[in-house]
């Protein structure tokens, strides 16, 4: 009983905290409002914090948690969490394309239930694909930020997502290294701390060249205070980031590290993987700015050429360094819509920082980390400017 108790500890402890700062940080939002959304936020956050912790998958596998229609709770937890937020606010989740949420939900459970795998596949893509394609195409009918009409501890509906992301690929398709847990090292937080300030230096060369720093980068947080500052990163850490390097880094890179790996052809990938984003960075270039079209191909081939340098001295598993190029890049290629070719090519050197931080952490909570600094630090710069 004491284990069972203490494995949940420290995530227990990180929900009070950021529940102390979802109040602080919506201070202002009507109270019933904010009542309202309080038990949604600790049972999301509670998850967050505890779902992706080795111990407790080991616990969970251990007393049978995963036994036939077991595999089914979790899912259904969460669909229920989010009709129930929309119930709360006269909204019928049924409406419009919600009818398909049922299915979105308890698809991945299934199939993975049904067609166990050992190793990674295509399929496994596939799969993830059908999973993250509903973020963009499926909306339920209504507000489902936390709280309703509040801003920045996340939408509980993509937190839904993430969860299931995490829970499918952790517990049922059992890869067991995503790294979906908080964790608390300091050789971790040094190198996520320098991933993000080699990142700035970059970014500062290239402002400094084309004309975009910010001349007066620190008058806004002065004003905003350093607290409110602070606030921020936590908000934009767990409410924003984490949810998209549980995809890119956790899930995309890790699944294609293994692929290539196991492949022993990293060079046929390191070529093809090149071919086809340079392509792409070149289509980007050519539709956005085609006076800047050089940058992303620029941007393109220095990353291809750090991780064949990298590949050839074997400094990590073979195909690890390839795996983080092209995801990359795909980062990069994914901002197309800001509608800026420097943006997708700063945004590609960006997904470099966020990956390496994972590949020498394994935690998707430190690179999730860096890309809240980097979002943050954006006040450094005149990004609204750039084309």
């Amino acid at each position: 009983m004491k284990r069972k108790i203490s494995i949940f500890n420290s995530g227990i402890l990180l929900t009070f905290f950021y529940l102390f700062l979802f109040v602080v940080y919506h201070l202002q939002t009507p109270i019933l409002d904010l009542l309202s959304a309080v038990p949604f936020f600790i049972v999301a956050y509670f998850l967050i914090f505890n779902i992706g912790k080795p111990d407790v998958l080991q616990w969970v596998e251990e007393n049978n948690g995963l036994k036939n229609h077991n595999k089914l709770i979790l899912p259904l937890l969460l669909l229920g969490l989010l009709f129930g937020y929309l119930l709360i606010y006269g909204k019928n989740p049924l409406d419009s394309s919600g009818g398909l949420l049922f299915f979105l939900f308890l698809f991945p459970t299934l199939y993975y239930t049904a067609f166990p795998r050992n190793e990674v596949g295509r399929i496994d893509y596939l799969v993830l694909l059908i999973m993250a394609i509903p973020l963009t195409l499926v909306e339920p009918n209504g507000d489902t930020t936390l709280p309703v009409g509040g801003n920045g501890f996340g939408s509980l509906y993509k937190i839904s997502w993430v969860l299931l992301l995490a829970y499918t690929y952790s517990y049922i398709r059992k890869l067991d290294d995503i790294g979906f847990y908080p964790t608390f090292k300091l050789r971790f937080f040094g190198i996520a701390i320098l991933s993000w300030l080699s990142f700035v230096a970059f970014v500062f060369v290239i402002a400094f060249s084309l004309g975009f720093v910010n001349p007066s980068p620190f008058n806004e947080i002065i004003k905003d205070g350093f607290s409110k500052s602070l606030l921020e990163i936590m908000r934009i850490w767990i409410g924003t980031a984490l949810f998209e390097e549980l995809f890119f880094r956790g899930l995309l890179q890790n699944m294609l590290s293994k692929q290539i790996n196991r492949s022993k052809a990293w060079k046929t990938y390191w070529r093809y993987g090149l071919i086809i984003v340079l392509v792409l960075s070149v289509l980007a270039g050519y539709a956005l700015a085609i006076e800047f079209i050089w940058f992303p191909v620029a941007i393109t081939f220095a990353i291809f050429l750090m991780a064949y340098y990298l590949e050839e001295k074997s400094y990590q598993a073979l195909g690890t360094y390839t795996a983080l190029a092209i995801i990359s890049m795909v980062f990069g290629l994914a901002h197309f819509h800001k509608d800026s070719i420097l943006f997708v090519g700063l945004a590609a050197v960006a997904g470099w920082a966020y990956g390496y931080t994972y590949l020498k952490t394994k935690n998707v909570f430190y690179a999730a980390l860096v890309h809240a600094l980097v979002n943050f630090s954006q006040f450094l710069f005149l990004l609204k400017q750039i084309k």
